[in-house]
């Protein structure tokens, strides 16, 4: 279906995540040039009409922080710590990320979206870290938009002690990929943004350029850093803090006052044993969460994973809590799990004014979830469904900005053996040119 079409979804249960609308045991949902028309009960509209009887409708899921480029990597920190991963994928001129060139970042970029859409994730933030030079960036941004994907391109700089192309520096290059980029509106799917680090000169210039900033914060000295920035009026809402470990009240104080976003990638700050990720923290401060999923070369991409993830965890505090006599932790919902990585996702991606919910004048970024399974049905308590049991497999359509990217469980006009092969090749590539050692055809890797 165009964008410019009419598009009925019919008879599922609707979960909007917009607390004024309220969901709907058995509604509709009416699409038309690429927004959100009307949410309610037998709408009458001519319109191509979806039958989603039997299946869970309601916003794309959106994730807050991701490395598309790494998805060729798939697995190979899977025993890493974080000191495994920082030291062979930057440090070095035989680093992984290093040997990267333009088509090993377009084929990273291409399918990585192609698995965001494919797990009904329809927006993703994306921290390159791989614009060594400005074809690498054209690279990366060429692959998204062949996608589909909705996206916010997250301009980073290139990692570790490997000299780039003298001349291409990051940030300078932001201007040339406005200009490049042209007007914004509404409609337009891929959006720029910039990170990478906590820089003084880089919220600066994305608070001139009035543009978002999404910034690592991995540690607690970071957070005296914020403080001092709060008073130079460097921070804002326009910035999303990614991890947020290990810093204390004070920086979280300061994140709350200027209206900073939170990404919390659950899944990988555990695998990595960077620390407890930061949930329970940035909820007692009512600050806007939203979850990430980080790389694929370390945690899976699908939110059916984190969204779990984060909901044993943070329920896991409880106990401790108790424990060491330290005051009660509330346990969260599997509602305020689902809202998260929906509506919070939007707002840590800063585009909640177009997506996230089910809300009409929104953009058309929906999903549906096939709950006539024996993994999701009967279907007693909706969120729970999704949270609890559902996996990838339950995904059947994904719509972005009103067009059906996937239907009946399948990747609309894409070859995904073709997609995969160039990811072997890809990662083959890359693995030979580092001289990594420790890895096996098998698929198995031992860290030493």
């Amino acid at each position: 279906m165009n964008s410019d079409g009419r598009l009925l979804l019919r008879g599922g249960i609707v979960l909007t995540m917009d607390e004024t609308l309220g969901d709907h045991e058995r509604g509709d949902v009416l699409i038309e040039d690429g927004k959100i028309v009307e949410v309610g009960q037998d709408l009458q509209a001519d319109a191509q009409v979806l039958d989603c009887a039997g299946k869970i409708v309601l916003p794309g899921f959106v994730n807050s922080h991701h490395h598309m480029f790494q998805t060729a990597l798939r697995s190979y920190w899977a025993d890493a710590t974080d000191l495994d991963y920082f030291m062979q994928s930057r440090t070095g001129a035989d680093a992984l990320f290093h040997q990267y060139t333009p088509e090993d970042v377009y084929w990273g970029q291409f399918g990585g979206a192609l698995e965001n859409l494919a797990a009904g994730t329809t927006t993703v933030v994306d921290t390159s870290q791989c614009s060594y030079t400005p074809e690498h960036t054209d690279a990366a941004l060429e692959g998204i938009r062949r996608s589909g994907i909705r996206c916010v391109f997250s301009f980073s700089p290139s990692l570790g002690d490997h000299e780039p192309d003298p001349s291409y520096a990051h940030p300078e290059d932001i201007h040339r990929l406005i200009d490049k980029a042209g007007a914004v509106d509404d409609g337009t799917l891929v959006r720029l943004a910039l990170g990478y680090h906590i820089d003084e000169d880089l919220f600066a210039l994305a608070r001139d350029l009035a543009l978002p900033v999404f910034a690592h914060v991995n540690e607690a000295s970071w957070g005296y850093v914020l403080e001092e920035f709060e008073k130079e009026g460097l921070l804002g809402p326009w910035i999303t803090y990614i991890h947020c470990l290990g810093i204390g009240d004070p920086a979280w104080r300061a994140i709350e006052r200027t209206g900073g976003k939170v990404s919390i990638s659950t899944s990988a700050e555990q695998s990595l044993t960077m620390g407890q990720p930061a949930l329970q923290t940035a909820l007692e401060h009512g600050v806007p969460t939203s979850f990430g999923t980080d790389t694929v070369g370390i945690a899976p991409v699908d939110f059916f994973s984190q969204m779990r993830a984060a909901f044993y965890w943070q329920r896991s505090r409880i106990q401790t809590a108790m424990q060491n006599d330290s005051p009660t932790v509330q346990p969260i919902s599997v509602r305020d799990i689902l809202r998260m990585a929906t509506l919070g996702g939007a707002q840590g991606a800063h585009l909640d004014h177009l997506v996230g919910s089910l809300t009409p004048g929104k953009r058309a970024d929906v999903i549906t979830l096939n709950a006539r399974t024996l993994n999701a049905g009967p279907v007693n308590h909706a969120a729970g469904a999704i949270v609890q049991h559902m996996d990838t497999s339950n995904v059947d359509t994904v719509i972005v900005d009103g067009r059906i990217v996937k239907r009946d469980g399948h990747l609309l006009d894409v070859d995904v053996e073709a997609v995969l092969q160039e990811l072997e090749r890809s990662a083959s590539g890359l693995i030979s040119r580092s001289r990594a050692t420790d890895i096996l055809f098998t698929g198995c890797r031992h860290l030493s």
